[in-house]
């Protein structure tokens, strides 16, 4: 008898200790799942600049290699410009230039421009299909790593005579052309707080 009184009181402070506790436990409000680690963050597109000065001879190219680190790429876009040089002597015009521009991604995808003018402009464009939302459910590493920007010096046309030189005598030759180089591109980056 004393051994199934002995149990009914440990039985009857189990059943409180477990009221007690559940009690407890459910008095207090549901607050939702706990918020990720680092707190509320969003993307925002950011965009970076690199303007290189440089020149170079009639028929010669030159290689530029652009590092992009970041991920989430969404455009990448490089800009050829260039002004030809004053004739050299008084009575005399520069015919213009010809100038072009290759750019090729880490992928090896590459496009190709050029375009025969005394001031002118070669822009390539790459997109990348990459949005607010993709890149906060995933990063995307299109477009990440090394790129290669070949600026292409063609034929320069001549200083000529305005008035009409049929030996030639008076036609200097041009020997090249400055130029300038314009990267762009933008990613979404990585940003603390809520928009």
């Amino acid at each position: 008898m004393q051994k199934t009184d002995n149990w009914m009181v440990l039985l009857g402070t189990g059943i409180l200790l477990i009221s007690l506790v559940g009690s407890a436990l459910g008095g207090q409000p549901d607050n939702g799942p706990p918020p990720p680690p680092g707190g509320d963050y969003h993307f925002m597109l950011t965009t970076v600049s690199q303007t290189i000065t440089g020149s170079g001879q009639e028929n010669s190219q030159k290689d530029y290699n652009i590092t992009v680190n970041y991920t989430n790429l969404a455009t990448f876009s490089a800009t050829l410009t260039w002004q030809d040089e004053p004739a050299n002597r008084p009575g005399q015009t520069n015919q213009p230039d010809e100038l072009g521009l290759t750019a090729a991604s880490p992928a090896g995808e590459a496009r190709s421009d050029k375009k025969t003018a005394s001031q002118g402009e070669v822009t390539l464009d790459f997109a990348f299909p990459v949005t607010e939302k993709t890149a906060a459910s995933k990063a995307s590493k299109a477009g990440q790593g090394s790129w290669t920007v070949t600026v292409e010096v063609g034929p320069c046309g001549d200083h000529t005579p305005l008035l009409p030189d049929p030996l030639g005598l008076r036609t200097t030759p041009d020997s090249g052309n400055a130029f300038t180089l314009e990267i762009t591109y933008s990613y979404f980056m990585k940003m603390k707080g809520a928009m």
